[in-house]
């Protein structure tokens, strides 16, 4: 390119056809063409009023002249920048806990061994109770359906109660598998203390057994009393439940007292 540029403006400038090399050095030429270039910039550069009387008179830029210099010089005077010197890197640890994290084994007796390995050669079908809260997602509700569907249609009796979340969705998966006589709810209170939406769903339904003597006591002192009532009718529990789900916990451990087995999953 710089010998094309040469060629036009100074003139055709000899070249060896057998070793392809300019005879003549395109130095000069070459500095004739930046000068030119900064000083076409340099006069682009001035105010629409026209250089000052001392660009005038001098003929150049003044070392003291305020206009402003050329970006090209101004390039030059920039120092090099090292990314690594100026920016400090943060490296921010993820937490996600210890899951190498060794468990303090229960103490089990002979009794407690017996009775698991008993439960897992057990091939007839069982009585699961299946408790859990209210505030459960979508997401969660989906695999409950699914699993009390799963122990219906291989011949395991359900047991509920009647409230919303994971009761709701233990017996909309129960029904599933249209087998009405191994589907049984167990209400805290009478059928009229259920809401609307319970009743709608309960409805469906024909084992429900009610407690409208308890309609009289708090909620949360009827569901108690109901999950008892429901330990003793069933051989193993699962449940789905937050650790602030304290009356799920209670009934965990009474569970546990009474021997029964118990599968406890949290959503937290």
């Amino acid at each position: 390119v710089v010998s094309l540029m040469d060629s036009f403006i100074i003139g055709y400038t000899p070249v060896c056809p057998h070793h392809r090399h300019r005879v003549m050095s395109t130095r000069p030429s070459t500095t004739r063409i930046f000068d030119a270039l900064m000083e076409e910039d340099q006069q682009s550069s001035f105010p629409d009023d026209g250089p000052s009387q001392e660009v005038q008179k001098s003929g150049g830029i003044s070392e003291d002249s305020s206009v402003q210099q050329s970006p090209i010089r101004a390039f030059s005077s920039i120092p090099d920048f090292a990314p690594g010197d100026k920016l400090e890197l943060r490296q921010d640890k993820m937490n996600v806990g210890n899951p190498q994290l060794i468990v303090e084994e229960k103490d089990m007796t002979v009794t407690d061994i017996l009775r698991e390995l008993a439960a897992i050669r057990q091939e007839g079908p069982q009585k699961y109770l299946i408790l859990g809260t209210r505030h459960c997602s979508y997401l969660h509700q989906q695999i409950i359906e699914l699993l009390a569907y799963a122990l219906v249609l291989s011949g395991n009796h359900v047991f509920t109660s009647g409230a919303q979340g994971t009761n709701a969705a233990a017996v909309r998966g129960a029904l599933r598998a249209e087998d009405q006589d191994l589907i049984t709810v167990v209400l805290p209170q009478s059928f009229e203390k259920q809401t609307s939406e319970s009743q709608e769903l309960l409805e469906k339904v024909e084992n429900i057994i009610a407690f409208p003597e308890h309609d009289d006591l708090s909620l949360e002192m009827a569901s108690k009393l109901c999950n008892s009532f429901l330990l003793n009718q069933t051989d193993q529990l699962i449940s789905f439940a937050f650790h602030e789900s304290n009356t799920i916990i209670e009934t965990v451990d009474e569970a546990k007292e009474n021997k029964k087995l118990v599968t406890m999953l949290f959503l937290d």
